[in-house]
């Protein structure tokens, strides 16, 4: 025998790479289970944040119309106090025109019977006639009357302009 038998140590090679083979391929397959497992529960807590994150958008969306429906509700009732307020101040000032109508027609009243009686004979000693400072009286009566009339309406305005912004702005900050 001049070469030695190489089948036996060539065999136990080969079947130790075999076995060197079979265990490296288990464990990749081990760690590639192991890949798909993490990835598959990366994948669900990707989808479970996803999911948390469309519900605390749409909480925050109906909160922030909730909000807002309370601010216009709230906007609205000023706005409609407003109106009232403007209403009840149109009526006021209209209730005093026609007060100031009536004192006119009374001074003008007042007045024409006073010319009638500067027209007939007057009695020895008597007075100045007071026709002069009765048509000055009508006179300022009626310009006053008109300029009140605007000045009442420009503060009655921006009275209840002030109100109604500041009711806003609280309705609107609460």
């Amino acid at each position: 025998m001049l070469f030695p038998d190489l089948r036996t140590p060539l065999l136990w090679a080969l079947g130790f790479g075999l076995a060197a083979a079979l265990t490296t391929a288990g464990i990749e397959r081990t760690r590639a289970s192991a890949a798909r497992a993490e990835a598959s529960a990366a994948r669900k807590e990707l989808a479970n944040l996803r999911a948390t994150a469309a519900e605390v958008a749409r909480l925050a969306e109906r909160a922030a119309r909730n909000t807002e429906q309370t601010w216009r509700s709230r906007v609205d009732g000023v706005i409609q106090d407003g109106q009232q307020q403007i209403a009840r101040a149109r009526d006021d000032a209209d209730r005093a025109g026609a007060a100031e109508r009536r004192v006119r027609a009374q001074l003008d009243a007042f007045r024409s019977s006073v010319r009638a009686a500067g027209a007939a004979p007057t009695t020895a000693g008597g007075g100045p006639p007071a026709e002069a400072a009765l048509d000055l009286l009508t006179d300022l009566l009626g310009r006053s009357g008109a300029a009140l009339r605007e000045l009442g309406q420009f503060a009655d305005a921006a009275h209840t302009a002030g109100i109604t912004c500041e009711r806003y702005a609280d309705a609107t900050n609460r």
